[in-house]
């Protein structure tokens, strides 16, 4: 027997336990770097240099990074302080945009003002380079000295540095603030999730609410990066629109702004389309994860019944419907980047072609400068502002499918439940008191009415009743998961330990389901698993629902409780062990005999030492009194009708979670880290799935080429055009035609290339959906029992939506920046051959650079995408077992136990982030210096060079620093996002389950086979593992034609192992001996002919979504 004095060292004081821990977690952390670097304004120099994160960075090159490679969390990004700061608000009076909005407003502006000094250099570096133009024509009129130009150089290296360390701190910061947002509703919708009542589920589904972490929360993420240029993007255009007019004629200003405006206009109007489309698609991709978590937790139906077909059928047909509606996004989203890109070119022609139409002379200096400024507003203006208001348009979306799961019905809070008199203060904890109370699952349809109940503290009392009476609901009213209609309900602050009639279990050791957060102590340990019988058990540990209930009856026992509420534990065990437990954890001299016990049940013979049982009939009390009292008035106990399986429960579990195992040892695998490359194979799966061939692969790659070509073309033949006498500009008309000719071929490509390079890459993502959907089918389950089913869902929703919605647009990006770069060498090199020479040593840096980057960044991916599972493992586990957490009043030690899976997912994120920036940043150093000996070597060799040159090389060098830095950074991320693809594809790839036994080769049986239904085992033997002891052991069994046969036997004893034979759900490896049905032996059939012609009613039945139709046969 426990008594009280051995659950001491168990009680823990949960008053502001939360906000305690992040206390505690927030003294013991040890400072990082990118704290240490914030902490001083004299450390300046790391933080805007990127030095802070070289340690990380060069460590990930010489060894593979571990968990301790990392630094913690900064103290402002950890979850505890973003929830702490986020409590102030009241989430069901105002909206979720609002209060992010509040909430960081200020941070997010004061990060935004950056956009001002960087806004400054970028204007004065083309006014810079058109001072270096007018210098190196006019020098020997105006007797200027090389000193000048030099000068010119320096004030041109100076502006772009400035503009390198603040464009690289403003993106790192932006991301870091988005970032902290999505922290915080991850944690806030998690806490809500908590505390909704049961009947709110049926307005939403676990789906649904994975998807707004997955997909809403991150909306906000990525909107703080690109929120800036709505106002910003519009200011540059504004200022560029006033030199320019300096520079030149107004009017020609204006035909120039006037194709950036249409294009703009037609930009933003594709965005709400798209987004319409979006908003769409999310419908369908909530249905798909929704049909994939039915997957994940009906597997063993879909096997039994042969279904794998229908599944991937109706799985497929949503996905198509999702499919198109990316599709048609993505047509208009190819319309807008190709437009971004032909902008400058459309801009220049309509602007130097008016200046030709009015006789305007096209100085060098002036067309280039013009050029510049046009190259410098088309990337914050058409490429920026578009996308940052369609990403505002989606935040607000995402904010109202947010606010509607937070405006879900909460359950009741349980003090407002306790009715305080004045005795009541001095009751007895474990004492319950019902008078005239009545309860229903909504506001109205009551379920149990005028409830008369006094429990006395430390009785053992019985529930009793037909199915659908409402015995697991009175469980569900003293817990508080019920409303109070009418009448009172006294607990007198009683604590509760629970166990549900649907056991759930977290997908972890067994140990931690066993502890739930308490400290461990090793006698009571092994006393309460020996009382229940759990010791034996574990050894083999098979498929078995008695075992997931015993450990659950196992949780309840350990913690420390008033009141013990047991929802029919002992249906699933044998007699004798349903005896054992009875008589060492419930009955009047079991560890509990000092605590007040509610048992519902069917096997009355354990009621007849209760000291009161509650017959239910109907949602009423039918009767209740003493075993022998009942037993008088009804002459036999047994004819109150109580013999069917009650079906009636409180779903603790609207997902079948996985079971965990022996003691620290999880069934659970690791998730695998991949290899450091994406393999060749990943990129011919992509693209080689796609519905387009290889030529047209190709094609595509001739186009991309082409298109860049055709513009650098365009633009020489500008200089070439801008350098003729003023009589050879006006009237030479071949100059005017060639421009116009290779201008609108730029345009034609552009919208061509684009196109197909996504419709090759979305088919390809399409195509690795479906292998992963054939993959997951058709593998064994012993793949789902290693696999907790939030690791799943992270691939199907994540995952799957990179490689829609960001991997084609990042790519393509990529490639399109280092053409343009490239591109810009050959023409400074064609300009000035020597400051080709600067590849030489500029060549091998970055190589290093790259090569450090990429081995550390893909090392980092990986561990954020490994760490990001469990995240979504623990979320969709605890929505299972909500009335069992909020029983236990373990809800702040699970949103503790969330924060803490984010904080460490982040820890791995926000490093990565600060990688990217610090191979952006270098990269771009390099470009500056580019940009730099560009310009010194121009002034050096300024008699050999015509200004017309110079121009067209400073106007392209300079926009070398961006381009360069951003495509090799883009063609990176494209390869740590192609992890994602590997991760899909790794599942594409899954082994399928044994179509044939071992070297026996397959048999044709008739087509009415099996016509008698003879069943035979010979010397038939199985494990579930290697490592575990045999589960059926040399079986010699025959069955005859038309024989019933029952099987019985202790718990564990392989009584569902024998169907787990029957249906090969077993490795061949992991068997011996032969089954025949008919004189067939089973494992020279095929699985699917197998299945199709076997029936079975399952141990753990599951309903899919749908009507009663598709769940008799979909």
């Amino acid at each position: 027997m426990l008594n009280n004095d051995e659950y001491k060292p168990l009680i823990v004081n949960k008053q502001n336990r939360y906000d305690n821990n992040c206390k505690n977690n927030n003294n013991q952390r040890s400072s990082s770097r990118l704290e240490w670097a914030e902490a001083s304004w004299n450390r300046l120099f790391y933080l805007l240099t990127w030095w802070w994160i070289n340690p990380i960075i060069l460590l990930g090159y010489k060894r593979p990074l571990i968990d301790e490679d990392l630094d913690n969390l900064p103290h402002i990004d950890k979850c505890c302080t973003l929830l702490n700061k986020l409590s102030r608000y009241n989430w069901q009076e105002s909206t979720t945009l609002k209060i992010i909005i509040k909430a960081f407003w200020k941070q997010s502006l004061l990060i935004g003002l950056l956009l001002l000094p960087r806004m400054t250099v970028r204007i004065g570096k083309s006014l810079i380079i058109r001072n270096i133009v007018f210098y190196i024509k006019n020098y020997q009129i105006l007797s200027l000295s090389i000193t000048t130009g030099y000068l010119y150089a320096i004030a041109l290296l100076i502006c772009t540095l400035i503009e390198v360390c603040i464009l690289h701190y403003f993106v790192f910061q932006s991301s870091r603030i988005g970032l902290q947002i999505r922290n915080v509703l991850t944690s806030i919708i998690y806490k809500h999730a908590l505390s909704i009542n049961i009947v709110s589920f049926q307005k939403t589904t676990t789906a649904k609410i994975i998807n707004l972490i997955a997909h809403d929360a991150t909306k906000f993420e990525h909107l703080n990066t690109s929120i800036h240029y709505i106002w910003a993007a519009p200011l540059e255009a504004l200022v560029v629109f006033i030199i320019l007019c300096w520079i030149i004629k107004p009017l020609f200003v204006l035909i120039g702004y006037s194709i950036s405006i249409i294009l703009t206009s037609l930009q933003i109007f594709f965005s709400r389309k798209f987004s319409r489309y979006y908003l769409s698609a999310a419908i369908f991709t909530d249905q798909r994860i929704h049909a994939f978590n039915e997957l994940i937790q009906g597997y063993q139906i879909i096997k039994m019944y042969n279904w794998e077909k229908s599944m991937e059928e109706r799985i497929l047909q949503i996905r198509q419907r999702e499919f198109i509606d990316i599709q048609h996004a993505f047509r208009l989203r190819a319309l807008n980047i190709g437009s971004s890109f032909l902008a400058t070119s459309l801009m220049a022609l309509s602007t130097f072609g008016s200046m030709w139409l009015f006789d305007y002379s096209l100085e060098a200096a002036n067309i280039f400068t013009v050029l510049s400024m046009y190259n410098q507003i088309r990337m914050p203006v058409l490429r920026y502002l578009p996308p940052a208001i369609e990403k505002l348009s989606e935040v607000w979306i995402a904010s109202k499918r947010i606010d509607e799961f937070m405006n879900l019905p909460m359950v009741q809070n349980k003090t407002s439940l306790t009715i305080f008199s004045g005795d009541v203060y001095n009751a007895e904890k474990g004492k319950i008191i019902m008078h005239n109370a009545s309860f229903s699952w909504q506001d109205s349809d009551v379920c149990l009415s005028s409830l008369n109940i006094e429990i006395e503290s430390g009785k053992f009392v019985g529930i009793i009743g037909p199915v659908g009476s409402g015995k697991s609901s009175l469980l569900s009213a003293i817990l508080g998961e019920m409303i109070l209609n009418h009448g009172q309900l006294n607990i007198n602050n009683s604590s509760f330990s629970y166990v549900s009639q649907s056991s759930w279990i977290l997908p972890d050791t067994l140990r931690s389901n066993i502890l739930f957060g308490k400290p461990f102590h090793e006698q009571r340990y092994l006393t309460i698993i020996r009382a229940c019988c759990l010791d034996v058990d574990i050894e083999t540990f098979g498929p078995s629902r008695d075992l997931t209930a015993r450990i659950s009856l196992v949780r309840a026992l350990y913690t420390d409780a008033d009141i013990y509420l047991l929802d029919d534990p002992l249906a699933s065990v044998d007699p004798k062990v349903a005896r054992h437990i009875y008589e060492q954890c419930i009955g009047p001299n079991s560890l509990l005999s000092k605590k007040t016990r509610l048992l519902v049940t069917y096997q009355i013979q354990f009621l007849s030492e209760s000291h009161l049982i509650i017959v239910l009939a109907n949602g009423h009390i039918q009767t209740q009194g003493r075993f022998d009292q009942l037993s008088i008035q009804h002459e036999n106990i047994d004819q109150i009708e109580t013999t069917n399986f009650d079906q009636e429960t409180v779903s603790d579990s609207i997902l079948d979670i996985r079971r965990s195992t022996i003691d620290n040892q999880s069934i659970v695998s690791d998730e695998k880290s991949l290899s450091d490359t994406t393999s060749w194979s990943t990129w011919y799966s992509l693209i080689a799935g796609s519905s387009l061939n290889w030529f047209r692969f190709y094609l595509v790659i001739i186009f991309l080429i082409a298109g860049e070509v055709f513009y650098d073309v365009s633009n020489y033949w500008l200089s070439q055009w801008s350098k003729e006498s003023y009589i050879n500009q006006q009237y030479q008309l071949m100059n005017v035609y060639i421009y116009l000719g290779l201008s609108l071929t730029t345009v034609i490509i552009a919208l061509i290339r684009v196109h197909y390079f996504f419709n090759l890459i979305l088919n390809g993502s399409n195509q690795l959906h479906n292998t992963m959907l054939t993959g997951l089918l058709y593998t064994s389950i012993q793949f789902y029992e290693s696999n907790p089913s939030g690791r799943i869902l992270n691939r199907v929703s994540k995952d799957q939506k990179v490689i829609d919605e960001q991997l084609g647009i990042i790519l393509f990006d990529a490639i399109q920046s280092l053409l343009m770069t490239i591109g810009s060498i050959v023409i400074i090199g064609i300009v000035n051959w020597w400051v080709l020479l600067l590849l030489i040593p500029l060549v091998p840096i970055f190589w290093i650079l790259s090569h450090i980057y990429l081995k550390t960044s893909r090392q980092l991916k990986r561990m954020e995408s490994i760490t990001r599972s469990p995240v979504y493992t623990h979320f969709s586990s605890s929505l299972n077992g909500l009335v069992t957490i909020r029983a236990f009043k373990v809800e702040d030690d699970f949103l503790q136990s969330l924060t803490n899976k984010i904080d460490a997912n982040r820890r791995s994120y926000i490093i990565l982030i600060a990688s990217y920036i610090w191979l952006g940043f270098y990269l771009d150093l390099m470009a500056t210096f580019f940009s730099f000996v560009t310009a010194i070597l121009s002034i050096t060799l300024r008699d050999q060079l015509n200004p017309a040159y110079v121009a067209l090389s400073l106007s392209y060098s300079i926009n070398m620093t961006v381009l360069f830095q951003w495509g090799i950074r883009q063609l990176l991320e494209s390869e740590t996002l192609m992890t994602s693809a590997e991760r899909i594809n790794e599942y594409a790839r899954l082994s399928p389950e044994e179509d044939e036994g071992g070297q026996k080769r397959l048999i044709k049986t008739s087509p009415d086979w099996p016509t008698s239904g003879i069943i035979e085992f010979r010397n038939y033997s199985f494990r579930y593992r290697s490592d575990l002891k045999l589960a059926l052991k040399n079986i010699n069994l025959n069955i005859a034609s038309n024989e019933k046969i029952g099987i019985i036997g202790r718990t564990g004893s392989g009584k569902s192992s024998l169907f787990q034979a029957l249906f090969r759900f077993i490795n061949r490896s992991m068997t011996d001996g032969e089954i025949l049905i008919d004189h067939v032996d089973i494992s020279r059939i095929t699985l699917k002919h197998l299945r199709s012609h076997l029936s079975v009613i399952p141990q753990q039945p599951f309903l899919f979504s749908g009507t009663l139709r598709y769940n008799l046969d979909p």
